[in-house]
């Protein structure tokens, strides 16, 4: 599980890196809207959620994630942890990446971006919680965040 563990901390930190130090760089924009980055983040919680489910079970615990006390005691697991960390990694990567796009297509300053993905990364709903207050207060004064453009049919495939 500590192999595992470092293998979780360490994956995601290029992408991190890159959103708040290469911003402009093709490579940057490609991994922040990649399903690919996001879905291996996803695999990873799901594997280590069943794997704390399966020891849960073996150690005779009641799986209960609707009571105190049945989270307490999954988190209280090594498994259990690793799957609450993978948790926290894949969405706070998740968060992440849409604060990015929002600060690209914002043309927000780097002391709004930099430090908006940093807290996210290392506490993700403060690092949200910074941007939501840039946004409120210094971008443009209180109106919503701008909607996504979806006019154009983008259902539609080509194949070359």
């Amino acid at each position: 599980m500590d192999k595992f563990f470092t293998y979780l901390n360490t994956i995601p930190m290029p992408v991190w890196l890159a959103m708040m130090f290469a911003p402009k760089h093709h490579l940057t924009e490609r991994l922040s809207r990649s399903s690919t980055v996001f879905s291996i983040g996803a695999l990873h919680y799901v594997i280590s959620l069943i794997i704390a489910m399966r020891q849960g079970q073996r150690d005779g615990n009641k799986i209960d994630f609707m009571s105190l006390e049945g989270v307490r005691s999954m988190l209280g697991t090594r498994e259990g942890t690793t799957a609450a960390w993978t948790h926290m990694i894949a969405l706070d990567l998740f968060t992440g990446a849409w604060i990015y796009r929002q600060c690209r297509g914002l043309s927000a300053p780097a002391w709004v971006r930099i430090p908006s993905l940093f807290f996210t990364l290392m506490s993700g709903p403060f690092g949200l919680l910074l941007f939501l207050i840039w946004w409120t207060f210094g971008a443009n004064k209180g109106e919503a965040l701008p909607d996504i453009d979806m006019s154009s049919d983008k259902t539609e495939h080509t194949q070359s």
